[in-house]
């Protein structure tokens, strides 16, 4: 509450002594006539003027207001301050979706979509509204999460800027976020509610209990699932068995299961752990769920960083309202699909921004590995060189031809071809949206969980340029690299935070291998795998660990991108000078030209 409200409040407060109980001022999300006044008899003697009561009551019910929440009865004044707000009616929307795992992403990607659809034809949607879920976590800020979204009627705030525009866009596909209880029963409850059409999942790319790309049923939470079924089951998927076991023997519709994370193939692989888990439960529920759950492969696009206390700041100032969790992102946004959703969907044809095809392969594929590839690929140096946030990793002198050279050199090649899509154009836009300077992506989120990354981002990468025959120099540098990182110190000194959930691990691995480089592939199979005992590979991951021990990652990348000829005609290549580059490396080499 601003100290204009606080005034206010103190002058009704004392207009109403000696005849009021209390005044009960409204919260952020009743409407502007919720204010109570509580009267007891009047004490002998006292007077009071009831119209000044009303008149304070009001005013600071106006105060409120314009200090800023952001709820279903304030949306006109949003709009009128330039904010695109719900034109449908929210009150009339029900839900068939239930969303597990609500972040930003979720929130910038699915329910901005499913918004929009609802702002094109709410008639013929307003059944797809999206109940969101997260699951149960220690020192997790969930609940506290859920209480802001609560606080401002399920509703948020994006953010779209580009360095050139912005636009703040209010979105209210939401319709509830489910209690946070240490059993996840609310969401166990409404995977079995026969309303609910889709269960989607934002999960993380490491949450799917995947060993070298496979379901591993032997891990210790699947196997508690799998001996719980009929009771609690801890994970997400024994969650989505026993609902669709509960919907089977009631004669009641499947479920469509939509995973949404960064996964080649994450339809395929949310099927596989479904079917793991059922096989060992009931081999007939594991045939009912293969011919009846759909769980479609789709591609999922939309760069979105954190919440910072800057982004809260910037719409309190620029609009004039208050959002506890407003989301900053790109305008850019993308999802191709399968079009499998037998109980029903969103009109998602709708948008420009969504595709269905028939396989969604090439599209998954362009994206993991020139875009996930490409984040992969520039986080670890730019975390060793103390740069915050990818729009300057692009910029930096020595990182942004680097990247450019791997990507024309040893990424691109192992896409193949795409429907209607140039690569190298692709990469020039994706190019463009790292260089994005208003969204401020920070680093650190970039370099979070390298262990499930690498080897989706950037092995295989590896893999199949040593099957075709080419190089691996520049992925062989960026592990080398990404050990680099997690010996713990950054090249001045510097502390790096954990910053993955195997951290401890890859930390002692990473600190042996200063002294024996191969220690990192032969110690983390899971990572690697073959790639990892491949000679070539592991000749240029010691070549490039003994560099950079002795001359850094600024000369590393410097020597890589002059050997590769095609970084030579490259967007980004030409467009800095070589001059620059060349003087980074020497500065690198002789700091303060000594």
């Amino acid at each position: 509450m601003k100290t204009t409200n606080a005034a206010l409040l103190f002058l009704l407060s004392t207009a109403m002594a000696g005849s009021v109980d209390a005044f009960v001022p409204p919260s952020p999300s009743s409407s502007l006539g919720a204010a109570r006044v509580a009267t007891t008899p009047l004490a002998s003697g006292v007077t009071t003027d009831r119209a000044l009561v009303s008149s304070l009551s009001r005013l600071y019910m106006s105060a409120a207001v314009e200090a800023g929440t952001l709820t279903q009865q304030t949306l006109d004044e949003l709009e009128a301050k330039g904010v695109s707000v719900p034109k449908y009616d929210r009150s009339a929307l029900t839900s068939s979706i239930l969303h597990v795992g609500v972040g930003n992403f979720h929130r910038a990607h699915q329910a901005d979509h499913v918004d929009k659809v609802l702002q094109k034809d709410f008639d013929n949607n307003k059944q797809w509204g999206i109940i969101g879920g997260s699951l149960y976590a220690p020192n997790r800020p969930t609940a506290e999460k859920r209480k802001q979204l609560e606080d401002q009627d399920w509703m948020q705030t994006i953010v779209e800027q580009d360095g050139e525009s912005e636009k703040a866009i209010v979105i209210g596909s939401m319709t509830d976020f489910l209690p946070v209880d240490e059993d996840n029963g609310s969401i166990q409850k409404t995977m079995m509610d026969p309303s609910i059409k889709i269960v989607s999942l934002t999960v993380t790319e490491g949450g799917y209990f995947l060993t070298e790309g496979k379901f591993d049923v032997n891990d210790p939470q699947i196997q508690y699932d799998i001996k719980n079924i009929d009771g609690t089951p801890a994970t997400v998927y024994g969650m989505l068995v026993k609902a669709l076991k509960h919907r089977r023997d009631e004669g009641l519709e499947p479920l469509t299961v939509l995973s949404c994370d960064n996964l080649p193939h994450n339809g395929d692989v949310v099927r596989s752990v479904l079917l793991g888990i059922a096989s060992e439960v009931d081999a007939d529920l594991a045939k009912w769920i293969e011919d009846n759950v759909a769980c479609p492969n789709n591609m999922v696009d939309r760069i979105t960083p954190r919440t910072t206390d800057e982004n809260r700041e910037h719409i309190k100032q620029k609009y004039g309202y208050e959002d506890s969790w407003p989301i900053f992102c790109e305008p850019f946004t993308q999802w191709v699909l399968e079009d499998s959703f037998p109980q029903g969907r969103p009109q998602l044809e709708l948008l420009d921004s969504v595709t269905f095809v028939q396989d969604v392969s090439p599209y998954e594929f362009k994206k993991i590995r020139i875009l996930n590839g490409g984040h992969a690929s520039l986080c670890y140096p730019a975390a060793l060189l103390d740069v915050e946030y990818v729009h300057e990793a692009l910029e930096h002198p020595v990182i942004g031809p680097f990247l450019d050279a791997l990507e024309y050199s040893e990424i691109i090649p192992t896409v193949g071809p795409v429907p209607n899509v140039s690569l190298p154009e692709y990469w020039t836009l994706v190019a463009k949206r790292f260089a994005n300077p208003t969204i401020m992506d920070g680093i650190p989120r970039i370099c979070f969980g390298g262990a499930s990354n690498q080897p989706k981002f950037t092995v295989p990468v590896a893999e199949d340029n040593l099957k075709a025959g080419r190089g691996v120099d520049g992925i062989a540098l960026v592990s080398a690299m990404w050990c680099r990182y997690c010996q713990g110190k950054t090249e001045s000194g510097a502390d790096i935070a954990p910053n993955d959930p195997q951290w401890d691990r890859l930390q002692e691995t990473a600190l042996k291998a200063a002294d024996e480089p191969t220690a990192w592939l032969t110690e983390l199979t899971d990572v690697y795998g073959e790639v990892g005992k491949h000679p070539e590979f592991a000749s240029s991951f010691t070549k490039w660990m003994k560099f950079i021990q002795s001359q850094g990652v600024v000369s590393a990348m410097g020597e890589y991108t002059e050997s590769t000829k095609k970084a030579e005609a490259s967007p980004i290549r030409t467009a800095l000078e070589e001059s620059t580059m060349a003087a980074a490396i020497n500065e690198a080499k002789n700091p303060g030209g000594k």
